[in-house]
């Protein structure tokens, strides 16, 4: 579905103005859209995984484990398919506003794909490099947006997502070194040639809720404070975008229909995509481990 045909249904949480901020620039940041209640509970589910993982190790199905992590001092850097760690993700995911927002910004149909939980923490150095997420997952078109609600207050000193204004509208990159290494990060060389001077720091309060288009530009520097910066991540599409690749990190739920209804017709986009690789023959870590050459 284009914007043009997404402007005919009225937003249902979004105002008009921060729906035309999303399509004009290819990311929004929105604070106070997210119930306190809600709030309260995911914070709890992240505190209750973080103390369980202080006994994981290596990473596993469930825990992306970062290289100074121990039971004293845990350092998840993700929690993986999130929706099926406990069903309240996936209750937040398919039944909260946070689908609602999703259908404001893709559609009236509106298709699960995925989920995690990410966490930034203080002193580990931890970046994340230039990328786009569609090369890593593509479909046959581009309306996927990944949602992203801040846990805690992300201030620009917390390392928040920066992304790069109108770069949706631009190329999709290979997101491979020169030996065809998948590394999750746009080559230097192509980033060379992209304006990065009014990139933007998506920073908000506990609850913001950030949203992406699947081709902008965006990156993370380190945390430079005291405290963990905790995002929670879900990834929503038009039901008329099929992914034609298998899925990174699927989930029980990848491919529900969580508002209106399934497509009877598929939405073709002609811009080329590069092809990353068969994740289900490969295996995929995450980002920090294909950028940090881990796999």
């Amino acid at each position: 579905m284009t914007p043009d045909a997404i402007r005919a249904h009225p937003p249902k949480v979004l105002t008009a103005a921060q729906r035309e901020t999303y399509f004009e620039t290819g990311f929004l940041a929105a604070e106070g859209l997210i119930p306190a209640d809600w709030l309260q509970r995911l914070n709890t589910l992240s505190d209750e995984f973080i103390d369980r993982s202080r006994h994981e190790s290596p990473s596993n199905e469930a825990f992306d484990i970062g290289p100074r992590h121990s039971a004293a001092t845990p350092r998840v850097r993700r929690l993986r398919a999130l929706v099926d760690r406990h069903p309240d993700f996936w209750r937040f995911a398919a039944e909260s506003v946070l689908a609602d927002i999703a259908s404001d910004l893709v559609g009236p149909d509106v298709k699960f794909h995925s989920s995690k939980l990410n966490y930034k923490w203080p002193g580990t150095g931890e970046i994340v490099q230039w990328h786009q997420d569609i090369p890593a997952w593509p479909h046959t078109n581009y309306s996927p947006v990944t949602l992203g609600v801040y846990l805690t207050d992300c201030p620009a000193e917390q390392g928040p997502l920066t992304c790069i204004p109108g770069s949706q509208r631009g190329p999709i990159f290979v997101h491979r070194d020169e030996a065809g290494t998948w590394t999750g990060s746009v080559r230097p060389a192509d980033m060379a040639t992209v304006d990065q001077s009014d990139a933007v720091d998506l920073v908000g309060r506990a609850g913001t809720v950030i949203a992406i288009n699947c081709r902008t530009l965006h990156a993370s520097r380190a945390n430079a404070t005291a405290r963990v910066r905790p995002v929670a991540l879900f990834v929503y599409s038009a039901a008329d975008a099929f992914a034609w690749m298998p899925a990174p990190t699927p989930t029980t739920h990848t491919g529900a229909i969580v508002r209106g209804s399934p497509a009877t017709v598929a939405h073709l986009d002609p811009t080329p995509c590069p092809v990353p690789p068969d994740w289900s023959k490969l295996g995929y870590g995450s980002i920090f481990v294909a950028q940090k050459a881990e796999m």
